[in-house]
């Protein structure tokens, strides 16, 4: 399927369950900026925060002055920024994760009803072990990969974007086993997937001009065409032998 096709079906989704949807992805953003804030908050006391990541990217570039001179020019406690940047990748690791994977089973499970469970949202807290360990690396990789050089983050993030979506079905599955699957039946798609989103960013202009609010509208269009296209690459690794059934907690194909 095209990419054009992709999107058709999940506007065909989302005619009966749009609100629901919009509802979904709302509170899924709700959730994770009020804990992320109250994290951050505890140790931010109003003070500039260090991009940490940054500097991480300057040790891992080997350009230890520049990370130095960074610290040096941001008017803030090195430790608490520290401390703050820390508890935000803890709520990330403890908390966001298992709602991005929540989100996933949401969009899942609408692709197949045509209806949102605003409950299917904290399904996967249900599984908190097995999902936080996959989500755990899934996060591990990315930010490992990202520190390289922005491009191989992203394409690594592209490599593995099936993972949040097959622990979504089948929180039990073996961490490398979701690994694996995704790296094989992302192989070839990753470029159409990044297509794909680079699509959307007219839609969130759009969102953008009207007071940001639009771009809220925009993302139950988006999670509902990432789930089509994990439907056509999960079918493609059925058909292929990557993955059987039992990958996906099921003994038939979507």
């Amino acid at each position: 399927m095209t990419i054009s096709e992709l999107k058709i079906r999940a506007k065909d989704v989302l005619k009966s369950c749009y609100w629901m949807a919009l509802l979904a992805t709302f509170l899924n953003t709700i959730l994770v900026y009020a804990v992320d804030g109250v994290a951050r908050s505890i140790t931010s006391l109003g003070q500039e925060q260090i991009d940490y990541q940054r500097y991480f990217e300057y040790i891992a570039d080997g350009d230890y002055t520049r990370a130095v001179n960074y610290i040096e020019s941001v008017n803030s406690n090195p430790v608490l920024s520290l401390i703050s940047y820390l508890l935000s990748i803890a709520v990330t690791l403890c908390f966001t994760n298992i709602l991005v994977v929540g989100l996933k089973k949401t969009f899942i499970n609408a692709g197949k009803t045509h209806k949102v469970d605003i409950g299917d949202l904290f399904v996967p807290f249900k599984h908190y072990k097995e999902t936080f360990k996959t989500m755990f690396f899934h996060f591990l990789y990315i930010f490992l990969w990202s520190l390289l050089f922005i491009i191989p983050g992203i394409v690594k993030s592209y490599s593995y974007f099936m993972v949040p979506f097959i622990v979504a079905e089948n929180p039990k599955i073996d961490t490398a086993r979701a690994f694996d699957i995704s790296k094989k039946a992302m192989d070839g798609e990753k470029a159409e997937c990044f297509l794909m989103h680079l699509s959307f960013i007219g839609w969130y202009l759009l969102g953008l001009i009207a007071c940001c609010i639009g771009m809220y509208f925009v993302e139950p269009y988006l999670q509902a065409t990432n789930n089509e296209f994990y439907l056509k690459v999960k079918n493609k690794a059925l058909a292929s032998g990557i993955a059987t059934p039992e990958d996906f907690g099921e003994m038939n194909v979507i």
